[in-house]
């Protein structure tokens, strides 16, 4: 099971923040680190992802010693090399086994096709996605993610032209004792995201505690020496606010009015902030040999406040001012979608070239729009590295690594999704 070894944090960019970021995280295991063999592992190999690569596993069992008969003086038992092997102590996993740093160029597909928008929008970007790990027991580990952007463009996307942008910071304290059941390995995890990007400032969050539940099931054999991966990942997660509508960047030359005369202080718009998020995932793995092909869909629902009704009447018209709500839909509903190809370069680089998009489920006019593709969205190509710094630091020590990793299970996109 070679790629279970490999496997050692999905968006969904992440996002994530997916919901509030990102990505996805996304998302070794995730998108979810998550994966896990279907079948029982042969030896040398851990039974779940998120550990430590085939290298840390216990030896196979050998033969045992056989003892020599004979006349004269009797002779010790005959210790084979194998048995040697077999009595030697399984090295102790890394504590940070499974950290990676993920670094992305992308491109949005309007820069280089001029027609493709109706207005020129060019975006040239790098990312950089931060996702360490500790584990504490073999049922134990802690993950955490956080993300660094700088645009070289002038895009719609930012508000301050060349600007380093953070992306929110979370961690998560992931359970991976519960019994796989017909080959499909479930963890669950809780966790907790705080307000390090511009946005989420911007929303007045203060923080977001978050619950995931996670299922991976490992396929040998797939279109001949091939290994699919299948792994699916939901979670939900509540923000905490000081308003529940978002503020304003540095203060307002003068005190915005709303509706009946009052004044809206430090509040930016009327759009309300989402008060729960259920966010779900799906990530389609395969490999052959170094080179692995993926597919990752997420999708978000946010469910945001509600406001009383602030329409102010007009003196003897008979009709009413609105009041200054923008937004009075109950539930945004936003998808994030990927594929791309991985290449392992090495076994602490793999390199990757791929294609993503995130949108709103419908456009202004109410309809539903293409989740995969659409010319008047921000559509993506990208080419990235994914470093695993474990095997990174025993090719520095000459000790060597096993397995490369597969970025598929590492980051699951959404801020608030699994790492």
């Amino acid at each position: 099971m070679k790629r279970a070894a490999k496997i050692a944090a999905a968006m969904g960019l992440t996002v994530a923040v997916a919901t509030l970021t990102g990505p996805a995280f996304a998302q070794d295991s995730t998108p979810a680190t998550p994966t896990t063999p279907t079948t029982a592992p042969a030896a040398g190999t851990t039974t779940d992802p998120n550990q430590a690569p085939a290298d840390n596993a216990a030896p196979a069992a050998g033969a045992t010693g056989g003892i020599t008969l004979g006349t004269g003086a009797p002779k010790k038992d005959a210790v084979t090399p194998a048995k040697k092997e077999e009595e030697k102590k399984a090295p102790k996993p890394r504590p940070f086994a499974g950290s990676q740093v993920f670094i992305m160029n992308s491109v949005s597909t309007s820069t280089f096709v001029q027609d493709q928008q109706q207005y020129s929008n060019p975006t040239i970007e790098t990312s950089a996605f931060i996702l360490p790990r500790y584990t504490i027991s073999k049922d134990w580990q802690v993950r955490g993610r956080t993300t660094i952007a700088y645009e070289y463009t002038n895009s719609d996307s930012t508000q301050t032209r060349n600007e380093f942008r953070f992306g929110d910071s979370g961690l998560q304290l992931f359970y991976r004792g519960i019994p796989a059941f017909a080959g499909i390995k479930p963890q669950i995890a809780i966790g907790v995201t705080v307000p390090t990007s511009p946005e989420s400032r911007a929303r007045t969050m203060v923080a977001t505690p978050a619950l995931t539940v996670q299922l991976s099931k490992s396929f040998e054999k797939f279109i001949g020496d091939g290994e699919l991966d299948l792994l699916f990942f939901g979670s939900y997660s509540h923000p905490f606010y000081t308003n529940t509508t978002a503020g304003i960047r540095g203060d307002a030359p003068y005190q915005r009015q709303c509706a009946g005369g009052f004044g809206c202080g430090d509040q930016l718009t009327g759009v309300a902030n989402a008060s729960d998020i259920l966010s779900w995932s799906g990530i389609i793995a395969t490999s052959w040999g170094p080179i692995s092909p993926a597919l990752w869909f997420n999708m978000s629902h946010q469910f945001v406040y509600t406001f009383k009704d602030q329409s102010v009447p007009l003196a003897g018209t008979g009709t009413a001012t609105p009041g200054r709500l923008s937004d009075a839909s109950n539930v945004r509903n936003a998808t994030y979608f990927s594929f791309w190809v991985d290449v392992e370069a090495t076994h602490w680089l793999t390199a990757e070239v791929g294609y993503f998009m995130s949108r709103n489920i419908l456009r202004a006019d109410g309809t539903y729009g293409n989740p995969f593709f659409d010319a008047n969205q921000d559509m993506r190509v990208y080419l990235g590295a994914n470093v695993n710094l474990d095997n990174l630091a025993k090719a520095i020590e000459g000790t060597g690594g096993d397995g490369g990793v597969i970025r598929a299970k590492n980051r699951t996109g959404p801020a608030l999704g699994a790492y």
